[in-house]
């Protein structure tokens, strides 16, 4: 892994893991999960970023939990840039982690229909049906 991959340590250390985020995540809401959480997932990263951790499933299943929505930055009384954040910790993972060959045409899949409107219609038209 490069460094360059990694979530920036300056940015990590803005969190002062006040918890002011945690109303505002929705995965946090949903299940209760610190490490599901914008400071959990930055206690994450500072792990993996210090050495004291390792891009691993667990890893993993955290940021890719993260719906990405940085709800959580207009709560932050720090300024905690947690888009960024993610946005690097996902690179960081694309650098490290091999994912399936399912999982890999699902994000295809995803990214060949999320941003188009009319690709989206026609893949939801089966839903009239039900």
């Amino acid at each position: 892994m490069h460094r360059h991959d990694a979530p920036s340590q300056q940015l990590i250390e803005q969190c002062v893991h006040c918890g002011f985020c945690l109303p505002t995540c929705p995965t946090y809401t949903l299940w209760g999960e610190e490490m599901d959480s914008p400071r959990g997932r930055i206690y994450l990263m500072k792990a993996v970023v210090d050495g004291r951790s390792a891009v691993d499933a667990t890893y993993l299943a955290h940021m890719d939990a993260c719906l990405g929505c940085v709800a959580c930055v207009t709560a932050c009384p720090s300024g905690v840039q947690y888009g960024t954040l993610i946005e690097q910790a996902r690179a960081q993972v694309e650098a490290v982690e091999v994912r399936s060959r399912l999982d890999q045409l699902f994000r295809e899949l995803l990214l060949a229909l999320l941003p188009y409107r009319r690709r989206m219609r026609i893949a939801l038209l089966p839903m009239v049906f039900v």
